[in-house]
């Protein structure tokens, strides 16, 4: 789809950037954009591809919330004998932060592949949380 200058020419797409001197208003820094809507939508494709699978390689690294609550609960309910308040609430930031460690480091796939591993890990995490 191209259109036509007042004169009759062949418009082309193109857009200018400069930057200048606020005081002097002598130019810094030029350059052109041809095509900036081909130009920015190839780029907004990219970056939202790029975000997509970096939020699903990556970020997302979420149990089940049935897995992740059965996980706390066993943590933080495995002492025998009652704990006073302030213990429980250290029991509990313990094992939150065990729990966030080891979904960092194993995927809920390999969790049910091996959960002797994830138990592993999770001790470990443990230790390294007090």
């Amino acid at each position: 789809m191209s259109e036509s200058c007042k004169c009759g020419d062949e418009a082309k797409v193109q857009g200018t950037i400069e930057f200048h001197c606020e005081k002097c208003e002598s130019s810094i820094e030029k350059f052109e954009i041809k095509k900036p809507l081909k130009v920015a939508s190839i780029a907004a494709i990219l970056a939202y591809g790029g975000s997509q699978f970096i939020d699903y390689a990556i970020t997302d690294n979420r149990y089940p919330m049935s897995v992740e609550y059965a996980v706390m609960d066993a943590c933080v309910n495995s002492y025998a004998s009652t704990l006073s308040y302030g213990a429980y609430g250290s029991k509990k930031k313990i094992c939150l932060c065990a729990l966030e460690e080891t979904m960092n480091e194993i995927s809920y796939i390999r969790y049910k592949v091996d959960e002797k591993g994830f138990l592993g890990a999770f001790r470990e995490n443990v230790r390294e949380c007090i």
